[in-house]
C-alpha cells in the first residue's frame, strides 16, 4: 500500500477520556499515528461526546471535516444527527456542539495535524485574521443494503462543491463485485472516505461502517473496490489551507 494511503480501522479501538475545565467531556481514539511534521500528519479519529454536555465556540489551527455517526444533538443553530457533515476551515470559529441525551458520536478528519482546540473567547490572542469557510450539510440518508445490493452501475452525487477551494463532500454508491477508479484531484491537499454502509476493500483489508480512508493528493487516482456487498461511502475533498495564513505564521 502506498505511503500516501492511510486506514482508520475500528480494530483495536481502544478510546481514552478527556475533561476539560469548560466542562467538556468525551472519550478519543486516534485512527491514524500521530508524528511531530505537523503539516503532514492526517488526522482521523473519533470523539464519543457524552450526554448533555457542551463544547464550546472554538477553532482550530487547520482545515477539517466533522462527520455525526452516532447519536443527536446542536451544532450551532443546527440540529445534527447521523449523517450530518460539517467543513470548518483554518481559523473559523464554530460550535457550541451540544450532545443530547444519547451522546454524540463523530469523526473528526484533516489533512495535517492540529495541536488542539482554542476556545474562545478566552484564547482570542490566538486567533488569526483571514478567509473564514465553513459549511453544514443536511442529514444524509444512509441506504439500506437491500438497495445497494441491486445496483447495477456507480452512482455519485455532490451534496457540495466548491470550484475555488476544492471543498467537496459527495456520496458514492457502489454495485457489488466492482473496481471503481476514484479521481483524486491536484488543486487539494486530499480525500477522506467513510463507510456509511457495505464494505470497501483496500489490499487485504476490508472496512466497514464508519472506518475511514485518506488518499493523499499525491495519488491521483485510486481504486476501489467492492466484495459481495453494495457499499455507500462519503467522498470528503480536503481543501489546502488557505494561503494567507501559511503566509502569517
Amino acid at each position: 500500500m502506498s505511503k500516501d494511503v492511510l486506514l482508520g480501522l475500528k480494530a483495536g479501538e481502544q478510546l481514552k477520556y478527556y475533561e476539560h475545565d469548560n466542562g467538556l467531556k468525551y472519550y478519543r481514539y486516534d485512527y491514524f499515528d500521530i508524528h511531530d511534521d505537523l503539516e503532514n500528519c492526517p488526522q482521523s479519529y473519533l470523539i464519543k461526546q457524552l450526554p448533555n454536555i457542551t463544547n464550546p465556540l472554538h477553532f482550530h489551527a487547520q482545515n477539517q471535516f466533522q462527520v455525526f455517526i452516532e447519536g443527536s444533538g446542536s451544532f450551532g443553530r443546527h440540529e445534527v444527527n447521523p449523517y450530518v457533515v460539517h467543513y470548518a476551515g483554518a481559523y473559523t470559529g464554530y460550535g457550541p456542539i451540544i450532545a443530547g441525551e444519547q451522546g454524540l458520536d463523530y469523526l473528526t478528519l484533516r489533512g495535517s495535524r492540529d495541536l488542539g482546540a482554542k476556545f474562545l473567547p478566552a484564547q482570542m490572542e490566538l486567533f488569526k485574521k483571514g478567509p473564514k469557510h465553513h459549511y453544514t450539510s443536511p442529514s444524509i440518508e444512509e441506504e439500506s443494503q437491500e438497495v445497494l445490493d441491486q445496483l447495477d452501475h456507480a452512482q455519485m452525487n455532490w451534496i457540495h462543491q466548491d470550484q475555488p477551494s476544492g471543498l467537496g463532500v459527495g456520496i458514492l454508491k457502489l454495485p457489488k463485485n466492482t473496481e471503481y477508479q476514484l479521481a483524486v484531484l491536484q488543486n487539494i491537499a486530499g480525500i477522506f472516505l467513510v463507510v456509511m454502509r457495505g464494505a470497501l476493500i483496500v489490499t487485504n483489508q476490508i472496512l466497514r461502517k464508519n472506518e475511514t480512508v485518506y488518499l493523499h493528493q499525491q495519488e491521483q487516482s485510486y481504486p476501489l473496490q467492492t466484495g459481495n456487498q453494495g457499499l455507500q461511502i462519503l467522498i470528503l475533498q480536503m481543501p489546502f489551507k488557505d494561503p494567507a495564513y501559511e503566509l502569517n505564521l
